[in-house]
């Protein structure tokens, strides 16, 4: 058994369908690999039964429910979890469970070898698919890829953003805070912050098994995530984070 205390974040928007299921297998795979844990489900605003859904698990099992009415976007739902998480190790990942849950304990392990951050990666050797991705999806991702090291000038970090992310405490609570982006892009901001710390960060393979159905708008999503990578580095030329540090 893992003696830390875990704290997991899931952002949800519209998951009606699976979020009582997968939360429950969250929960009983962390109930066999730790002592001490707390899951925290964050809710973006979503206009189907999530909530209830939410509610649902909560009436079984000990689960903290974040219920943001407005959907402001993954990034703030994360943020919103994090910052009220007290695990030791803290995490988020997606609400899809497109990367298993069974993947955490190679993360840990890494968290235990001295990496203040351990995230999933889709470009280092290792990973499978066990179900492909959209071909939309396939495009954006090597698009955005290119953009985001050009821009951020962050060549090192392969892939930023993949939804299974694992931190220590004291760089989550370092980090997080000086979050400002609120959608898609907020992972690469996650990723440069945590770098101008020179925190270490392992990127790790992967089993992925892409959803059947996205959240993300292909035209407007993309635009979005250009624009917000801009915002990062013009903040980032203006000192704003050396400012907030």
């Amino acid at each position: 058994m893992i003696k830390e205390k875990l704290s997991v974040i899931i952002p949800c928007f519209n998951e009606e369908g699976t979020i009582y299921q997968n939360i429950k297998k969250i929960f009983q795979y962390l109930e066999s690999s730790f002592e001490s844990f707390e899951i925290v489900a964050v809710n973006d605003g979503s206009t189907d039964k999530t909530v209830a859904e939410l509610k649902k698990v909560q009436d079984e099992l000990f689960l903290t429910i974040i219920d943001n009415y407005a959907n402001e976007g993954k990034g703030k739902a994360v943020r919103d979890g994090m910052l009220k998480s007290n695990g030791e190790i803290v995490m988020f990942l997606d609400a899809d469970l497109a990367i298993p849950i069974e993947e955490l304990e190679k993360f840990i392990v890494e968290i235990r070898n001295g990496y203040d951050i351990a995230i999933a990666s889709r470009f280092v050797p290792g990973g499978r698919i066990i179900k492909k991705v959209l071909w939309y999806r396939v495009i954006m991702e090597k698009v955005f890829r290119i953009i985001r090291m050009i821009i951020l000038n962050n060549y090192k970090i392969k892939d930023t953003q993949c939804g299974f992310k694992v931190f220590k405490r004291e760089a989550a609570m370092k980090i997080f805070p000086l979050m400002t982006i609120k959608r898609f892009a907020f992972d690469a901001e996650i990723v440069f912050i945590a770098s101008k710390f020179k925190y270490k960060i392992k990127e790790l393979p992967i089993a992925l098994q892409n959803p059947a159905r996205s959240h993300i708008r292909i035209v407007r999503d993309s635009l979005n995530m250009f624009f917000d990578l801009l915002r990062i580095r013009i903040r980032d030329l203006r000192k704003g984070y050396e400012i907030e540090r």
